[in-house]
């Protein structure tokens, strides 16, 4: 009796180890860096894949790193990612002409008869050469305003998944719908777009201010802040700007909370996470992109044949991070670390 239950037991321990092992293939490990690190250490063979945003995925794809298996219009149609955010709402004058140069720049972007002067600007901004940009232009949708339906979905993704460590009410809103209605700003772009629409040479009166504006390293999903720059749209509306350059959109964040900058492109991601978690106060103001990400591999060649791989992500709770999950749920996967 006693050699019986010896035996159960074994059985039951190589069983569960089994199923352990079974369970570990589904999973994805999960690792954290920076999109420039993730295209040299998939050339290293050091990562199996990564999720990232352009240039960095058609930088790999073109030099023959990897392969693109899912783009994010594939797994997310129309989400958001990057966003112009501002501090202080108070000056209109200034948000309005602000505003007025994105959707200008956007426009002068979104213009086949610009194709040339655009691939110039975006080899020049982000430094890489015309086949990565050529390549990287093809995903990215350019937009002035975000769409307010997918960012309120990643917002309550984020609260769902636990990433948002601060309610509302916490941070001195009523409601739910308030909090939002001052995160998504849109009195300025509904105000330019309406004069626009009444005449489209309209140019605000010039503010003649001086505005610190943040963005980040070679983001190609910013380009239209450099488009405003080069085509002398600030100037028309008497913006004398400060390009501050940050990293990644953390450090732009405590750049906004340390008075280091007026306003900035960067990902709706940290913007979110650091407008709720360390109540930095800022306000979207308008749109730079949707889309314009992907996943890229190595070896594999479907979603699937990512079970067990080591995947890179920029960080746990960006919108990169939500369209792994959400690709990996589709293929039967489950997240690791």
């Amino acid at each position: 009796m006693r050699r019986l239950i010896i035996l159960a037991v074994v059985f039951a321990i190589i069983l569960a180890g089994c199923q352990q092992t079974e369970m570990e293939k589904k999973k994805v490990k999960v690792v954290t860096m920076s999109p420039r690190d993730m295209v040299e250490q998939l050339k290293l063979g050091e990562i199996d894949a990564f999720v990232a945003w352009e240039p960095f995925v058609s930088e790999a794809v073109v030099n023959g790193f990897g392969k693109i298996i899912s783009t994010s219009h594939d797994i997310w149609p129309n989400h958001p990612c990057c966003v112009v955010a501002i501090s202080d709402k108070s000056n209109r004058d200034v948000a309005v002409a602000l505003v007025w140069a994105h959707v200008k720049a956007t426009r002068f972007i979104n213009s086949e008869e610009n194709r040339e002067k655009v691939l110039e600007y975006a080899s020049e901004f982000t430094g890489k050469d015309r086949e990565v940009i050529e390549e990287a232009l093809e995903r990215i949708r350019f937009v002035e305003y975000p769409d307010k339906e997918e960012f309120v979905k990643y917002y309550r993704e984020l609260e769902r998944g636990g990433y948002l460590t601060k309610k509302p009410r916490d941070l001195g809103y009523d409601s739910e719908d308030e909090f939002l209605k001052d995160l998504l700003y849109s009195e300025f772009y509904n105000y330019v777009l309406e004069r626009l629409k009444e005449n489209e040479n309209w140019v605000p009166e010039k503010v003649n201010k001086k505005v610190r504006v943040g963005y980040l390293t070679a983001d190609l999903h910013q380009l239209a802040f450099y488009v405003a720059m080069k085509e002398g749209y600030y100037e028309q509306v008497g913006l004398e700007v400060e390009a501050k350059e940050f990293a990644n959109g953390v450090m732009e964040m405590e750049g906004f909370k340390n008075g280091e900058i007026d306003a900035g492109y960067l990902g709706g991601a940290p913007a979110t996470l650091k407008r709720v978690n360390d109540d930095i106060s800022i306000s979207i103001i308008a749109g730079a992109n949707n889309e314009g990400s992907a996943i890229v591999a190595k070896d594999a060649k479907s979603l699937e044949e990512l079970a067990g791989k080591k995947v890179a992500i920029p960080g746990f709770g960006t919108v990169q991070d939500f369209l792994l999950r959400i690709a990996a749920e589709k293929a039967g996967l489950e997240i690791g670390t």
